[in-house]
């Protein structure tokens, strides 16, 4: 329900995503879908079959492809590193911990160590 300074609320902006996310499910050719972080945990939650709660927590991590293979129940994922870490310079591009949304009054640290999640905690490179 948080909405950025003079911006959008996840909520937004799954409601702009909504009809884009009924014409991907329509289309049977590959697509790739160039955006920001914000945008990819929306349609990956959805495409996943997840909730609209779990959405803005979602690890989508910079340098990755993730490929969706649609089936009858669901996606099966896989996510290709294009940069390992240790190739990346240091210009502060990387993922914060801050960029992450954080559930209730917890530190953001605290969170992201408390969580153990295999799919949403794929391994950087």
């Amino acid at each position: 329900k948080y909405r950025y300074p003079r911006g959008e609320s996840y909520m937004d902006v799954t409601l702009r995503l909504e009809p884009l996310a009924h014409d991907i499910e329509r289309t049977r050719e590959p697509i790739l879908i160039v955006g920001h972080q914000g945008i990819h945990r929306i349609l990956y939650s959805y495409l996943m079959g997840m909730s609209r709660a779990e959405a803005p927590f979602v690890r989508i991590p910079l340098n990755h492809v993730i490929i969706l293979k649609p089936h009858a129940y669901g996606c099966t994922e896989e996510r290709v590193c294009l940069m390992p870490k240790h190739e990346m310079v240091c210009d502060g591009q990387d993922e914060p911990v801050t960029s992450m949304p954080v559930k209730g009054n917890k530190k953001a640290s605290t969170l992201t160590k408390s969580i153990s999640d295999p799919v949403m905690d794929a391994p950087s490179c």
